[in-house]
């Protein structure tokens, strides 16, 4: 990566939140489940049903209802704990905790911006309780990536002109091309292999020299 990845004025610097600050340990894929569920008893596939997973402010039975998905009470309750093993299994990247410290040893704020059901949003506070961040769940401002509405409540929130922001994420259509498309600066996150091109990093730390307030 060279610094022309990277605006040479950074105000705001906004991560996705799984694949990029946060891994799975156990993965039961429960909204999967709870769909096939439905397909299997009667109910055909709406091409917005990933959407409202991901922009209804509502935990399980509330969200099965928003589908019209009637499933019996045990299998929400093992969809519940499925979910559960999940957030238990959760943990930070080896590499989050040093670049987000280097964030605000510079006093550059950053924000989390994801793709996310409500019940998963307790994994930010509870892994993230150190820092100061803005929020931008999907369930919480109804919009999802790469929807312009997600990137524009980020402007809205924090006055930061799109040209002063970078997105760090591991998708690339919903954390690089969005965001630029968008005005945004961006690097695309990708951990497990090298890639021969200017706007891919293999670790968050590599942003750490180029950042200055």
């Amino acid at each position: 990566m060279t610094n022309t990845s990277i605006a040479a004025k950074t105000d705001l610097v906004i991560f996705d939140l799984f694949g990029t600050l946060i891994q799975y340990g156990a993965m039961h894929h429960p909204f999967h489940q709870l769909l096939k569920w439905a397909r299997e008893n009667g109910r055909q596939p709406k091409v917005d049903d990933a959407r409202k997973l991901m922009t209804i402010n509502a935990d399980i039975p509330e969200l099965a209802a928003a589908l019209n998905i009637s499933a019996p009470s045990l299998f929400i309750d093992q969809i519940k704990t499925n979910i559960q093993e999940e957030l238990d299994s959760l943990s930070l990247y080896a590499d989050v905790k040093p670049t987000l410290r280097a964030l605000s040893d510079r006093g550059i704020p950053f924000a989390i911006c994801s793709n996310l059901a409500f019940p998963y949003g307790e994994a930010v506070d509870r892994l993230l309780s150190e820092f100061q961040f803005i929020r931008c769940m999907s369930y919480e401002v109804g919009f999802i990536k790469p929807d312009a509405g997600i990137y524009q409540f980020l402007i809205d929130k924090t006055n930061v002109r799109p040209e002063n922001c970078l997105f760090i994420g591991d998708t690339l259509l919903a954390d690089y091309d969005g965001p630029t498309q968008f005005g945004m600066n961006a690097l695309h996150l990708v951990r497990d292999k090298p890639v021969g091109n200017h706007f891919t990093i293999n670790s968050l730390t590599e942003i750490i020299p180029f950042l200055v307030k």
